[in-house]
């Protein structure tokens, strides 16, 4: 009969073991950027304009098991004077975001893989409050129309910026153009009218990149196990957004999603997006 002394001996060594495993697991890797991206993405929340302007945004996740083929947590960041300094003006940005779910064998997000729908995919929204007048929209006979100029520059500061420049993207083969396929005016969506709706074609550098030194990023993609035969090559795209200017908290907001694949885009914005929650 084993004696009780030795019997927790053999515990701990088999939990000791089990973790060990765990750590250098590809299983470990979803767990760690849940614990470091939740605690990280409430701190910036707390500094985001809607905890400043007492905006009430809420938007979907991917859900624990990554059902929907995306990341469980829906995250919030805030890049400080950096898009102000972008776009020459004084503007604040928050953006939340999600981006395509694991891949346990790799150990990594599929957003690496040039071969999967959701490929260098994200959605979320972004919020912008300019202390210099209103982003993203211009008067035009007494409406705000979408300034598509201003729009894509959020969401070019936000890939080629924060994403891909961790990558490793040189600035000298970075590339971001689009072509709009469909504008609608004022559409219906989270439970309000006076949306503008833009579907459009992307073509920008892709996220497959071969590991790159120690990135911060790996913390919540996880490290690159895809191949790839060029790091960051253009890729097309499909994108979607939906924009409105809320006057009453001085903020431009709008939805969006870059997919891979239109099919993709569709179901995120049926399943997803379009089950936000939005007050003020």
């Amino acid at each position: 009969m084993i004696k009780r002394a030795d019997r927790i001996l053999i515990i701990v060594t088999a939990v000791i073991l089990l973790l060990s495993l765990f750590i250098i697991s590809p299983l470990s890797n979803l767990p760690v950027s849940l614990i470091v991206m939740s605690v990280y993405s409430a701190d910036c929340a707390k500094e985001g304009i809607p905890a400043k302007k007492n905006i009430d945004l809420k938007i979907p996740g991917g859900g624990i098991f990554q059902k929907d083929g995306w990341y469980p947590l829906m995250l919030t960041f805030v890049p400080g004077n950096g898009f102000g300094d972008a776009v020459g003006r004084d503007c604040s940005l928050t953006i939340l975001y999600d981006f395509p779910a694991y891949d346990f064998s790799k150990g990594c997000s599929r957003l690496y893989d040039e071969k999967d729908p959701l490929y260098s995919s994200f959605y979320g929204a972004y919020l912008v409050e300019c202390r210099d007048g209103i982003y993203g929209f211009e008067e035009n006979g007494g409406q705000l129309t979408i300034n598509f100029e201003e729009v894509a520059a959020v969401a070019r500061y936000d890939y080629q910026n924060l994403v891909l420049a961790d990558f490793g993207l040189d600035p000298g083969k970075a590339v971001f153009s689009y072509e709009i396929d469909e504008i609608k005016e004022d559409v219906s969506y989270v439970g309000s009218n006076g949306w503008t709706a833009v579907d459009a074609r992307l073509f920008a550098n892709g996220c497959a990149h071969k590991k790159n030194g120690l990135v911060v990023s790996y913390m919540q993609y996880g490290i690159p196990a895809f191949e790839t035969d060029e790091p960051l090559a253009p890729a097309e795209l499909y994108g979607r957004i939906y924009g409105k200017y809320l006057p009453e908290k001085e903020v431009s907001i709008f939805f969006y999603i870059i997919t891979a694949d239109r099919s993709e885009l569709e179901k995120c914005d049926a399943s997803l997006l379009s089950k936000s929650t939005l007050s003020y």
